[in-house]
């Protein structure tokens, strides 16, 4: 396929959040009279809504939760969160090759942290849930991306570090690319229907150049 667009997951795709939610979630906990979470409690509920992320995490969450959660504690995620290495260099590599560029995550914000950590502008698009009404798996986010982009979905690729991703990519009928810097491997990201696999996003400048044909992304 010949590549003009590349959308991205946010959360352990371009950003290791996983410590920054962790600590952010334990404060929340420490606030709230809960038991603490570890770090691989909090690991395998980044990719979701974070409403499922306090349910699945403490069986008694109350729908209030999430609104406490958000203006106590997603703030102290903010200062906690750190590029992957070269994930920079590479956003600007790819725009310097013409190709356009955007992020389709889970967060309900995800403009906040995208522009709190100075990458907003590397994006032509950037959606969470507060601009779709239905989460990952469903493709909606990422068709609405491809609709603002103004591309044809034959021709943009979609990375990802988790099995919803992939299964997002499928939905939507996009090229999936897996990224095993959270917590799926190569083998959970192939079943999920990953195109192929790579141990980290700054590896996708050896593929992703503008009229270059990825044998690897033909549809399956």
């Amino acid at each position: 396929m010949e590549i003009d667009a590349i959308l991205f997951d946010f959360d352990m795709t371009l950003v290791d959040t996983s410590h920054a939610i962790a600590y952010a979630m334990n404060r929340f906990a420490e606030m709230m009279g809960l038991r603490k979470v570890s770090y691989e409690e909090v690991l395998a509920t980044i990719g979701i809504p974070m409403d499922k992320s306090l349910s699945l995490l403490w069986k008694d969450a109350k729908p209030e939760w999430l609104e406490i959660y958000s203006q106590k504690c997603r703030p102290l995620e903010y200062e906690r969160m750190k590029l992957f290495p070269g994930v920079s260099e590479t956003l600007k590599a790819l725009r310097d090759r013409g190709l356009k560029l955007g992020i389709t995550s889970n967060r309900r914000s995800a403009k906040k942290a995208v522009t709190y950590l100075g990458l907003d502008g590397y994006f032509d698009v950037i959606l969470g849930l507060e601009d779709v009404n239905t989460p990952k798996p469903d493709p909606k986010i990422i068709l609405k991306a491809i609709r603002i982009l103004g591309v044809d979905k034959d021709r943009v690729v979609y990375v990802g570090d988790t099995v919803i991703d992939m299964q997002t990519a499928k939905n939507a009928e996009v090229c999936g690319i897996g990224v095993t810097t959270g917590l799926y491997d190569e083998k959970s990201l192939i079943e999920a229907g990953a195109s192929l696999v790579l141990p980290g996003v700054s590896r996708i400048l050896d593929l992703c150049i503008p009229g270059k044909v990825m044998e690897k992304c033909l549809k399956k």
